[in-house]
């Protein structure tokens, strides 16, 4: 149980202590807003899609942090993840690019069987593991080709 309390503020706070140390500030002015709406935002919308519409998966949270039945502190992690993808995008190289949000999105995957062994995420025997592969893939794909005109660092 305590695992499960502990997991989303440690990632936060190990996530936090990386996008603080390893990017420069001014980078962080343009691409905390960007986290904000392409991971936290992007997250909700597709909870309550997913979760509360479709019924496919659904956030078992210890009850310090449900809110009406959604992790809170996901969308935070998210926003966090998306600021760290965005900044280590490769600039020059566009096949570098997709093999970047493939490995992003296996990545995710492997993260959210973790979460889903903690008990803190429940899903659809079907949705695992390419349709979710699917899933993370495309919220990878969405942020870069949603983020890449707001940025002037990308080439």
């Amino acid at each position: 149980m305590a695992l499960q309390i502990w997991f989303y503020p440690g990632l936060i706070f190990l996530l936090l202590v990386v996008v603080l140390v390893a990017l420069p500030r001014d980078t962080l002015r343009l691409l905390v807003p960007l986290g904000l709406i392409l991971g936290g935002l992007v997250d909700t919308f597709c909870t309550l899609i997913c979760s509360n519409l479709l019924g496919i998966y659904s956030y078992t949270s210890p009850p310090l942090f449900d809110v009406s039945g959604h992790l809170i502190l996901a969308p935070i992690a998210w926003s966090l993840v998306i600021v760290f993808f965005l900044y280590f995008w490769p600039k020059y190289s566009r096949q570098l690019g997709y093999f970047y949000v493939l490995t992003w999105g296996l990545l995710a995957t492997g993260v959210s069987q973790v979460v889903h062994y903690l008990g803190l995420f429940d899903y659809s025997d079907w949705l695992y593991p390419l349709p979710m592969l699917f899933l993370f893939l495309l919220r990878f794909a969405l942020a870069a080709w949603i983020a890449k005109p707001w940025t002037n660092s990308w080439a």
